[in-house]
Order: structure tokens, then sequence, then C-alpha cells
């Protein structure tokens, strides 16, 4: 704690030097125009805003902008919204990046784009750290009971990434940057609106050898330190949407979203027989239409079809030389999922007072893998229903209450030719209020029902002679409970504070059911509970400040449990930003975040340690070049403190970085 309290004072000493050194009294304006860009695609958006209101106060919706993307330099979608409250990452064994809300893991989060579902068919996940920033207006987060408009398997969340619409006859932004290690990273947006028409494109580069690590790490039997072992990644991404409005209340737009990655997965630093792991093709393509049409002035139908596209490629290799396979334990798997599905929702105004929604979701879900070379393919496919109402009821001038519930069906269509078990049903009621205490203060609480169906990979995958298929598990099933506040002081300052409280059952988690063979079954149960409070201003002159701070207490309530905790959740995040506007062409930013111990299970012998906790910290100048143009330097983790978000896979030390981006 002494230690982290002294980095405090000595990013505030930076930022006080700074302070004394703009002291010549100029009037301060605003940073580079080109960081408040707010080109929000609202045809992306599930829940319309002005219709359902009330629900980004009876559950707390957070919303990271293009401006603070931008900010705080987040190349991908994990590490933006690891700026959110309630929000944590982690990086396991495969070298993804895991989003974690209020306790909940990112199985039991959907994220979407441009309302899209779009994860991964077979167990639920998408790699959120393979998703760039580049054409993203802004990410939504919704906690504790989401609308039942975004469909089923909400039980932890939903992210909603949103893009970049044009506003103009001919506009476009572009990114160009280096850091240590020779990583480049390249964007550029194109856009134009003309008459009733508007087209945007989208193109992404990003190339790295590896990250760096500390300079205090300590050489292992699988790392000598440097940069770490194959880490590197090669991606690239791109976007191209084109939208047409005919006449007032018209509005649709068909869309492509891809990226194509490739990257290696470092080895565990003292295994005795470490992982030679790459994924030498990971691709996502997502294919969507569109529209909303405004039948009457009181009622208006949103619809989406997609097809979302999965392929990859994960080789396991004999040794660090990652050319041949010839042993026992390499291997050639190979997945091809994709998705179909459409969705509807009607909104209406006709009843007095009352905000109706109704909505219709379905998604085919086919998941199709090899396990090596000339192996028999295989083929899974399950169906998904969901239909919804929500009622936004206005009770009188400051009280508003939200009543939905969905009911959710899961078909499991095919299992590679064996048993399929029965439908399950789900329903998921939900009810919240609102209530504006005050013209600066509302306070709202809210109580929810949400379930996640299981995956085909719990159902059916043999998990290369693991796993013992379970066809008769069950949906996990959350009761989300959620009680907050927003207060509106002066200078442009905002303070909120929310309890929140989950209780789980029926968690799907492994046991041991033979030597060497391990079953998913429905055994687990959980509480999560916690608070979040969060502060932003700009009342100093020259700054803009936010600092937010999570509690939560993540229990494991299971009858076979070995202990009370659960992996890599965090007890507390402190997270600490500042803005500081010096001159109209100069801004000093930094930020801080503090994670306290994470609990994780040694497989080995099967007892519960712990991960320290850290504290990093980013800094970074920017200059006004143009107008139109900015040059930014910095550096990530600037003290290069040692951390791990799980055991043997250490993360970046310190980083410099150059970046130009402008708009034109």
């Amino acid at each position: 704690m002494l230690m982290f309290l002294k980095k405090i004072m000595l990013v505030l000493t930076l930022t006080f030097i700074a302070h004394i050194g703009a002291a010549s009294g100029q009037d301060i304006q605003n940073i580079p125009e080109s960081n408040g860009d707010k080109r929000i695609f609202y045809l992306g958006e599930i829940v319309v805003e002005g219709k359902a209101e009330t629900i980004t106060k009876v559950a707390t919706v957070d919303s990271v902008d293009k401006e603070k993307i931008e900010l705080t330099t987040s190349l991908n979608v994990s590490d933006a919204i690891n700026t959110a409250p309630g929000v944590t990452i982690s990086v396991g064994t495969k070298n993804e990046k895991n989003i974690n809300i209020r306790g909940f893991s990112q199985r039991y989060i959907s994220v979407f784009y441009d309302g899209i579902p779009i994860s991964i068919p077979n167990d639920g996940y998408v790699d959120t750290g393979k998703l760039p920033t580049g054409n993203i207006s802004k990410i939504v987060i919704t906690k504790g009971i989401s609308s039942v408009l975004y469909g089923p398997n909400t039980m932890g969340g939903v992210v909603n990434i949103v893009s970049i619409k044009p506003e103009n006859t001919f506009e476009g932004d572009f990114k160009v940057g280096i850091s240590e290690h020779n990583m480049w990273n390249a964007n550029v947006n194109l856009g134009s609106m003309v008459d009733k028409f508007y087209v945007t494109m989208n193109g992404g580069y990003l190339d790295s050898e590896g990250f760096g690590l500390p300079e205090n790490f300590d050489s292992t039997v699988n790392e000598d330190g440097g940069k770490r072992e194959n880490s590197d990644i090669d991606q690239k991404s791109g976007s191209f949407k084109i939208g047409f409005l005919p006449t007032q209340g018209h509005e649709y737009a068909f869309g492509v979203n891809f990226v194509n990655s490739e990257w290696g997965l470092p080895p565990h630093t003292t295994d005795d027989n470490p992982r030679y792991w790459r994924f030498t093709d990971w691709k996502k393509t997502t294919y969507y239409l569109i529209g909303n049409t405004e039948i009457t002035e009181k009622l208006l139908l949103k619809t989406r079809f997609f097809r979302d596209e999965y392929y990859n490629v994960l080789d396991s290799y004999d040794d660090t030389t990652f050319t041949t396979q010839d042993e026992k334990s390499s291997w050639h798997s190979t997945y091809d999922d994709n998705s179909n599905g459409i969705s509807a929702v009607i909104c209406t105004d006709y009843l007095k007072k009352n905000s109706i929604s109704f909505s219709f979701h379905f998604n085919e879900d086919i998941h199709k893998e090899q396990d090596d070379y000339g192996s028999t393919w295989e083929r899974y496919e399950t169906d998904t229903y969901s239909y919804g109402i929500e009622d936004d009821i206005k009770l009188t001038e400051s009280i508003s209450v939200l009543l939905g519930a969905s009911y959710d069906i899961h078909d499991p269509r095919y299992a590679n030719g064996g048993a399929l078990r029965d439908d399950e049903h789900a329903l998921n009621p939900q009810a919240g209020i609102s209530w504006d205490v005050a013209e600066d203060m509302t306070l709202h609480f809210s109580v929810g029902r949400k379930t996640r169906f299981p995956t085909m990979l719990e159902l059916y995958s043999g998990l290369l002679g693991r796993n013992l298929p379970n066809h008769s598990l069950k949906e996990e099933k959350a009761v989300n409970y959620e009680l907050g506040t927003d207060k509106y002081l002066p200078g442009n300052t905002n303070v909120g504070f929310t309890l929140f409280y989950s209780d789980i059952d029926d968690l799907i988690v492994k046991k041991r059911v033979a030597p060497k063979t391990d079953q998913y079954q429905n055994i687990g149960e959980a509480r999560y509970k916690g608070l979040e409070f969060s502060f932003k201003s700009d009342y100093f002159r020259q700054h803009n400040a936010e600092l937010h701070y999570t509690f939560l207490e993540a229990e494991d309530r299971s009858s076979d449990r070995t202990s009370d905790h659960l992996e890599e959740r965090p007890k507390h995040k402190l997270y600490v930003s500042d803005l500081f506007k010096i001159y109209d062409w100069l801004s000093f930013f930094a930020k801080l975040e503090w994670n306290s111990k994470r609990y994780y299970e040694d497989p080995d012998t099967s007892q519960w340690l712990t991960l320290g906790g850290f504290t990093t910290v980013d800094a970074k100048a920017i200059g006004k070049l143009t107008e139109f143009m900015n040059i930014e330097a910095g550096a990530k983790n600037i003290f290069d403190k040692e951390y791990e978000f799980a055991s043997g896979y250490p993360r970046e030390g310190r980083t410099f970085f150059v970046q130009l981006q402008g708009k034109f």
C-alpha cells in the first residue's frame, strides 16, 4: 500500500509541475478537436434513445465514447471498457483478453456489434482484445438487469459496440503509431453523406513482434526476459457500411465488419511441459442489414438480419521452433462456425404515459470442428428463440417504472449424429423504478431474473478425450439487484454510487468424474455483491478528472467447494485519470489503475494461492500540430511494474509509444 501511495503522489507531483509551467494565466480551451468526434451510428443501438429512457436509470449504463477511447490510447475493446466502473480484465493461457463485469466472467456477458450478437457459437466467448476500436463511436456497457430487448443470454450484462456514421459530404480520420518491440498500428476512416445516402469505410492494421517484460523480470526455464516469448501478433481489420434514409422516420443500412488475425500464445514461464501453441488463423466476419421503420408517429419497427462467421486454426507444435508437429502432444485444430439470425423490436406510445416494446430474436448457431489433420469433421447445431415485452411507465413527472419479461427457448438441433436433449425454456421477469428526487439527483432500484443456456462445448465437447459430454445440462440462473443514485454538482461534476447483489444458481462447473476426465455439471452456486463509486468533473480550471472505485465480494457457495474464493476477481479496483490542458496546443493525460490481489487454484496441488495486487500508470503528452492534426508521445506502465492476471503469464512492462492522428 505504501508503494501504491508513493506512485499516486508521483503522478500528482508531475501534474503539479506541469501546472506551474502553465501558470502564465492563459485562458485554455480544448484539446485537439479530433478527440471530440460524435459521429454515432444510432441505428446500431438496441435500446432506442427517447423510446426507453428509464432503462438508463433503473440499471447502470456506462458509455465509453470515441473521445475517451482516443484519450486512453485503447487499441482494442477490452482495454477501452476496462476504463469503466465495475469492469476488470484478465489474460489467460490463450493470450485472449476476457472481460469481467461485477463478478460475471465473459461467458455470461453478451457482446454486440451495432446490435448484432457476435459471440462464438461453440463456447460463447469472443476475444474482445482482438476487436479494434478504429471504427467505433462508442461502447455501451449495461450492467444488472439489461433490457429484455437485447435478447437471451444476458445474465452478466451487455456490451454493445456502436460504429461511426458520417455527417458531411466527405470526411475522414486517420491514426498511425509505433511503440517498442517494433509494433506498428494504423487506422483510417472515410465517410460521406450525400442527400439520402451515406457510406463509411474503415481499414486497420496491427503488427507487433511481441510485448516486452519489465526489466526486473527474473529469467525462468521458459522465459529469459526482454521480449515475451511467442507474443507476436499480425492483424488486419476493416468495415464497410452503406445507409439509406428515404424519408423522415425511416433508415436502413447494410454493413460488413471483419477481423483477420494471427498470434502466438506465450508459454507458462515455469511449466515443465510448456505449450507451443499459435493461432495461425483467426477470422471474424459479420454481415448485417438493419432497418428502422416509423409505421406511424407512435409505432416504430426495428429489424435486424445478420450472419456472423468465425474461423480459426489453433496449432500445437513440438518445440520453440514452431515448425514441426510430429509429437503426440501436437495437433492442428480447426473451428468453422457461423450464426444466422433475425430480430425485430416494435415500440409504441399509443397508451398515455406508456412506452411499450415487443421483441423477437432468433439465432441459428452452427459449429464445425476438426481435431487434427485428416480427422473427421464434427457438426453441431442449436437454435435459440426469445420473446420479450417491456413497458416504460411514467407514473408522475418524477417517478418512472420499468416492467419487462422475456421467454427464452434453447433448442438443440443436431449433435454430430448423437443424442439430443429436450428444449430448455426460461422465463425472465424484471422490474425497476426511477425517482427524480430533485432536479439534479436521481435514485433507482431494480431486480430481475437472468439466465444463460449451456454452450455446445459444455454440452457435447470431449476436449480431446479430457471431458465427458453432458447432454442434460440446464440453464444457469441469476437474480440481480441494484440500488443506485446519480447526483449532479456545480462545475459540470457528476457523482454516482451503486450497490449491487447477484445470487447465482445451477452454475455450470467442471467436475472430476474419472482419472484425467472431467464433466460439466450444474452444481455451482455463487454470490456477487459490492458497490461502485464514480466521480467525473472539470470543475478545476484546465483539468478534466475522473475517478471510480469498485468493491466486489465474489463468493463460491457450492456445496462441494474447496474454498469460498473465485478465480480472477479482484476485490478492489481503483481508476484515476486527469486530462490537464496546459496550452491550446499542449495537453497532458495520465491514468492510474490499481487492482488488489486475485485468487487462483493451483491445478497440480488444488491449493488456493494469490496473485499480488498491482498498480499501473500510463501517461502521455498531446501536441496540436494544426487545427486538424495532433501528435502524442507517452508510455504505458510507466513505472515498469511486474504483474500477472494468471499465474505464470506475466504482462507488459514499460512501453514507450508515439502516435500521429488527424481528421479531414
